[in-house]
């Protein structure tokens, strides 16, 4: 599998991944920041928790923030692929006027490769690629396509909160139902039915992010393990290649070559 990484500290808002033979995401995950996803070959089925959705060669799908999904080959032609992470709060500081809780496909990927392309090229100054990225999102996010506004649940998204500033420590489910004064079966059935993704499934995702985080400081990847919560290597590995598709070594490699 051919993979190119394209991210900048200049530009610490987005990260762009190509490759050249998109495999399967089979386990239901969600991603910290919103994804836009094209190929140019082949289709994707992307299912959700209630929905799915078949991602086509002339498409593009967004993905916000914490949408729990996967993907799986609608046939074995799937070839050349493009994920581009955005983060919500840059989107936000744009001020486009419009939520950024939905998901749709949008016909016409071409304005969305040519990005891809421009941003991967290493003779295109920092400041084009900026620019047309900025240019980009003017125009797709202006449009308001099948909006899927996310419920708000206030006491899933305190329990929520208490996962992501804890989900380092070696928590167990009556912990976290102690802190609310709930049972263990009612937090699991809470989180899962606003969530989609078990509690222990949510707590590895975020450790996989932080991973992702530390994999740009050239640590080595055994310190990225135990620093972001795993056991060792090989735990790190298997969990990161089902979200990211991908190892820290190929991601770490990608970013510094």
């Amino acid at each position: 599998m051919k993979t190119k990484v394209f991210k900048n500290k200049k530009l610490d808002f987005l990260e762009l991944r190509y490759i050249e033979n998109i495999t399967q995401c089979e386990k239901m995950h969600l991603h910290e920041e919103l994804t836009i996803t094209a190929l140019k070959e082949g289709s994707l089925n992307i299912s959700f928790n209630d929905s799915f959705k078949i991602l086509n060669p002339n498409e593009i799908t967004i993905i916000n923030s914490n949408i729990i999904h996967n993907a799986t080959l609608n046939n074995k032609s799937v070839k050349d692929g493009y994920v581009l992470y955005i983060d919500n709060n840059y989107l936000e500081s744009l001020n486009l006027g419009i939520s950024l809780d939905y998901i749709f496909l949008q016909d016409d990927k071409n304005s969305f490769i040519n990005l891809c392309e421009i941003l991967l090229a290493e003779d295109v100054p920092l400041l084009e690629k900026e620019e047309l990225f900025i240019e980009f999102c003017l125009s797709t996010f202006s449009l308001k396509e099948e909006i899927k506004q996310v419920e708000k649940n206030s006491l899933s998204r305190k329990i929520k909160n208490y996962l992501d500033e804890n989900f380092l420590e070696d928590i167990i489910l009556e912990d976290i139902s102690k802190e609310f004064n709930i049972t263990v079966v009612h937090l699991i059935r809470v989180f899962k039915k606003e969530f989609g993704l078990a509690i222990h499934s949510y707590i590895i995702n975020k450790k996989v992010h932080k991973a992702k985080e530390l994999l740009n400081s050239k640590l080595a990847i055994i310190e990225v393990a135990l620093q972001s919560g795993f056991f060792d290597q090989s735990h790190l590995n298997r969990s990161f290649k089902r979200v990211f598709q991908l190892t820290p070594k190929e991601f770490q490699k990608n970013i510094f070559s």
